[in-house]
């Protein structure tokens, strides 16, 4: 009788524990402080503002097709302008057409699309370069941005992937925060604090979980993702296939005296 009440006791102890260690994984405080000194190391979005607006060429490359979209991106941080031109467009951006295509977006929702200064108006191709202009303003400043405001935290058990134990952080949208409620899993590096890879899904697109393993560069005091390939994966962090695309951001350059005005006509 004493022994079945002993390992009684040993179980509920041994429950507890597990209880607490799963508490403290998904505590959204300490994997918020994650994020905050990520953050802290990249630059914040108040030093984005600080820095008012940039210009760089973006190139969206396909090893598949060995095809790219290449645009010269312009953004103005403060309302979230996001203006991009395409002399080479093979992969995303109207592949079957010929021309320079410009497009435009921003926060207060006017967007709009051209080929050689004509407007078009075909509804599925304005929503293609809304979501193009909003996507790659997001990209070049997601770390920050995992600090808006409805973003939800969670911290899971740490990973290790070559020899690096990393700090893995979930993150999630509250409803109605954003267009769709992405998720994203980052991996973030014990020693530089900065997200060496991450995990994350695209809703409403059919491209599934993907991996994005990133390099990083560093001017005017704002650390970027500077090349990045997208791979499918699973939640796990098993890559499920080959490279789908590379993305490579160069020539970056900030305060360029950019009007909202003159990006808009």
């Amino acid at each position: 009788m004493k022994l079945r009440i002993y390992i009684t006791c040993i179980a509920c102890i041994l429950a507890n524990i597990t209880f607490a260690q799963k508490k403290e994984l998904s505590n959204s405080d300490s994997a918020k402080a994650l994020i905050e000194k990520m953050v802290a190391r990249t630059g914040n979005y108040e030093l984005l503002k600080k820095l008012k607006d940039v210009e760089f060429t973006y190139d969206f490359y396909s090893p598949k097709t060995k095809k790219s979209d290449i645009s010269v991106e312009r953004y103005i941080f403060n309302g979230e302008v996001s203006w991009g031109q395409y002399k080479t467009h093979n992969v995303f951006v109207l592949p079957k057409k010929k021309g320079i295509v410009t497009q435009y977006y921003e926060s207060t929702g006017n967007s709009w699309i051209t080929i050689e200064n004509t407007k078009i108006t075909d509804t599925r191709t304005l929503r293609s370069s809304d979501f193009l202009r909003k996507a790659n303003y997001y990209w070049f400043t997601m770390m920050p941005k995992l600090l808006d405001n409805g973003i939800v935290y969670t911290q899971l058990p740490d990973r290790v992937y070559n020899k690096v134990n990393y700090s893995i952080v979930k993150i999630g949208f509250e409803k109605g925060v954003g267009d769709v409620q992405d998720d994203f899993i980052l991996y973030i590096n014990p020693t530089t604090l900065l997200v060496d890879r991450f995990l994350f899904t695209v809703k409403g697109s059919a491209l599934g979980i993907s991996l994005m393993e990133i390099e990083y560069e560093t001017v005017n005091g704002y650390t970027f993702m500077a090349k990045r390939k997208v791979i499918p994966a699973d939640w796990d962090g098993n890559i499920k296939g080959k490279v789908l695309y590379e993305q490579t951001t160069t020539n970056v350059k900030f305060n360029n005296g950019f009007k909202r005005e003159l990006l808009a006509k």
